[in-house]
């Protein structure tokens, strides 16, 4: 069973909070996932993306595309093709969810620094 991450995402209290989220969002997925890998980038109202994390975002490369990790107002999610490691931003609840042993390890301790104690945790 993988690990699953709920923080409370408090944005009126954090200065720039989706831009912080999905910077260490994605430094996290180019660290969890292979070279090669494709993350999916997914919003149940807009296009689906697939990109490389290490192919976007770096000078003379493409921006990465859809419009972050932070859920403002749609459900965002970033995932493998295999589903073992995303993430996935609620927009009612203000949470964004974090899975996969790999990209817990590479955000967690950056994200509770930010956002506090995780509000819900599972093994």
């Amino acid at each position: 069973m993988q690990r699953l991450l709920h923080l409370h995402s408090h944005h009126g209290l954090v200065p720039d909070l989706p831009e912080r989220l999905d910077a260490i969002a994605q430094r996290g997925l180019l660290t969890a996932t292979q070279p090669g890998e494709f993350v999916y980038w997914l919003d149940w109202q807009h296009d689906g993306y697939r990109y490389d994390p290490r192919r976007t975002n770096v000078p003379g490369r493409p921006p990465r595309p859809g419009k972050g990790t932070y859920p403002d107002g749609d459900y965002y999610l970033h995932l493998t093709d295999d589903l073992r490691l995303g993430t996935f931003g609620h927009p009612r609840e203000q949470t964004l969810t974090i899975w996969g042993p790999t990209l817990l390890a590479a955000v967690e301790a950056e994200l509770t620094e930010l956002l506090g104690e995780p509000i819900r945790r599972r093994e």
